[in-house]
Parts: C-alpha cells; sequence; structure tokens
C-alpha cells in the first residue's frame, strides 16, 4: 500500500506542532516551579530583612543622551551624590521610564527634555530602591506652565494624580520651586509621585509594593497606638497640618520630608524616619 506523500508531511507537521506545544506547555510549567521556588526564596529573606533579595538586574542598560544626562547632572543632586554604579543604573531607569509614558503639555507648554529627565529623574529617585520601578498606575504625564483650573472639583491645582485615567498632572513652575529650595519640606513633584506610587503599590504583588504598604501600616498603626508621638509630631510641626487630612496625604508629606530634611527627621523622630527608609528600601548618601 502506497503512502500519500502530503498526507505524509501534512502528518509530520502536525506532529512537529504539538511536539513544540508540548515543549512550551513543559517550560513554561518549569518556570512556573522555579519562580515559585525563587518568590519563596525571597519572602523568607524579606522577613527576615524587610529588604528584598535584590534591585538591580539588567540585561541591557540604556542610557541617556549627552545633553540629557548634563541636565542630571547639572540639576538633579541626588544624582550627583550616587556613585558610578548607581549612576549608570539611575540613568537606565529614567531612559526606561521616559520611553514609557506619554508626556503631553497644555495651554502652550513645550515638553523638552528637560521636562522629561527633571520629572522622571523625580520618579526614579522614589523608586530607586525598588526592582520594579515602573509605576505602572501612571501611563501619562500633562505639564501646564502654571497652575491649572481643574474640572473635576472646580478649583485651582499646581498638580494631581489622577488614578482613573493613569494621569499625573504638574505645573512646571511649582515643579522647578519644588528643587530651588531644597530643604523647605516642599516638592511638587515627589508629593504627587508619593500619590501614584501609594496608589501603585496597593494593587501590586511584588516585593517591593508589599514591604512598601506593610511597613506604612505599621507606621500608621505606629501613631495610632503612641499618642505621645503622634502629638509630638503634630504639634512640633515638623509636617505641615495638610498632611493629616487622610493616609495619603500623610504619605506624601512624610516622603515630601524624607527626601528634603532626612538628617532633621532622624533626629526628631528616628522610629518614623527608619520606617520610611524601609518602606522606599532607601540605602542613598545622606539618608
Amino acid at each position: 500500500m502506497e503512502t500519500n506523500p502530503d498526507s505524509y508531511y501534512i502528518g509530520t507537521i502536525i506532529l512537529s506542532i504539538l511536539i513544540g506545544l508540548v515543549i512550551v506547555l513543559v517550560l513554561i510549567f518549569i518556570r512556573k516551579i522555579i519562580t515559585s521556588i525563587l518568590d519563596g526564596v525571597e519572602m523568607t529573606y524579606t522577613f527576615f530583612t524587610n529588604r528584598p533579595a535584590f534591585v538591580h538586574f539588567y540585561l541591557f542598560r540604556k542610557t541617556l543622551t549627552r545633553s540629557q544626562t548634563k541636565i542630571l547632572t547639572e540639576q538633579f543632586t541626588f544624582y550627583r551624590r550616587l556613585d558610578a554604579k548607581n549612576q549608570s543604573y539611575f540613568r537606565h531607569r529614567v531612559t526606561t521610564f521616559m520611553q514609557s509614558k506619554v508626556f503631553v503639555g497644555k495651554a502652550g507648554f513645550e515638553i523638552t527634555d528637560e521636562v522629561k529627565v527633571l520629572v522622571s529623574a523625580t520618579a526614579m529617585m522614589l523608586t530607586f530602591g525598588f526592582r520594579d520601578f515602573s509605576i505602572k498606575a501612571v501611563k501619562n504625564i500633562v505639564i501646564y506652565p502654571t497652575k491649572y483650573f481643574s474640572e473635576v472639583n472646580k478649583v485651582y491645582h499646581k498638580g494631581e494624580f489622577n488614578a482613573n485615567l493613569n494621569t499625573l498632572v504638574l505645573s512646571w513652575d511649582s515643579f522647578l520651586d519644588g528643587y530651588r529650595i531644597e530643604d523647605d519640606k516642599l516638592n511638587l513633584g515627589i508629593h504627587e509621585f508619593a500619590h501614584a506610587i501609594h496608589f501603585n503599590c496597593i494593587y501590586q504583588e511584588d516585593i517591593n509594593s508589599v514591604i512598601f504598604i506593610d511597613t506604612f501600616n505599621e507606621l500608621r498603626a505606629l501613631l495610632a497606638k503612641d499618642e505621645i508621638l503622634k502629638n509630638k509630631l503634630v504639634s512640633s510641626e515638623y509636617l505641615r497640618h495638610y498632611a493629616f487630612t487622610n493616609d495619603f496625604e500623610l504619605l506624601a508629606v512624610i516622603l515630601e520630608t524624607f527626601i528634603e530634611t532626612p538628617q532633621a527627621f532622624r533626629n526628631q523622630f528616628p522610629l518614623i524616619y527608619f520606617k520610611v527608609r524601609q518602606m522606599l528600601n532607601f540605602n542613598f548618601p545622606r539618608y
């Protein structure tokens, strides 16, 4: 009995496809097992250290252009304080973040490299201790030249984070003011990105998000339990009164204060300071 060549080739193709699918499924299964084991190991490590097992791992590092690096070097103090290796990591993260977000200028405002670099650097500073630095809750970054009228609540704003629209909005003059005086505990960029990171961590399950939320909950519990500490914090006016509006504002103001005046924060409220440092996994010069 003769074999139909066409049937033979069709059978061979089908068999090859089936074998390929089986191999893919086996690899996926193996990957899940390995991932589960590694996640378990890291969770154990984190349980004892309150830190991720590692932060930086990049197969290929992206970099900024020479002019963009010049902006970062001349205008961003946090970057200048890093060693050469961490500066390389930071440039990679700023580049990746810039490329993954949509920047939109409003009211005639032009989006320049300076705008993209400094705004992205602010986000990357706050997440430099995170392995996942993407801040998925932010997809669009809208910049106005100055304060703008919000159609949502019918008042003028300097900035806001809209979780429903995955959009962070900033007024450029107020953003720059936040860096002109670096120790007044007022920084619009840090404040709004703090809101975005807080929201993002609530809905993400990566190790840094877990540490961030768990530690913030510990901080909230500490302030609720220790009335002496809470009263001292309020009466000292070290945090501006707006911080006590709600938990989101408390966190945003605390992060502004932590970034801009770390030594004073550590001296006056060491328990709170070290909670914030743990939340951000922030082990960098000055902190």
